[in-house]
């Protein structure tokens, strides 16, 4: 992981977009459905690192993060997640395009 992601993942702006892509997942991992595992948030793509769309992201748990990095092996328990970490996004959401029009009334 280069320096200036690092950095960017510990700035305000992502701390901000990442709660509320948790909060939109009300807290649940998208890999295996668990709720009150600690969680992280993914990007499905790295084409738009600073100016990401909400479905750029993805939740998941520990585990299901490591499955969609190639760091492990699925189980029974996340057998369905796939593990491809470049999946094209999904277009625009309607939560998306109300969150960018927010960022430009800024």
């Amino acid at each position: 992981m280069n320096e200036k992601y690092k950095e960017y993942l510990q700035s305000g702006e992502w701390k901000h977009l990442e709660g509320i892509k948790l909060n939109n997942t009300k807290y649940t991992c998208e890999g295996c459905n668990e709720t009150g595992r600690v969680l992280e948030v993914h990007h499905l793509t790295y084409e738009r690192i600073g100016m990401e769309l909400l479905t750029d992201l993805v939740v998941y748990c520990t585990e299901c993060h490591k499955v969609a990095h190639g760091k492990a092996k699925q189980t029974e328990w996340n057998k369905y997640l796939d593990n491809e970490t470049n999946d094209k996004p999904k277009e625009q959401s309607v939560k998306d395009i109300e969150f960018n029009k927010m960022l430009d009334s800024i």
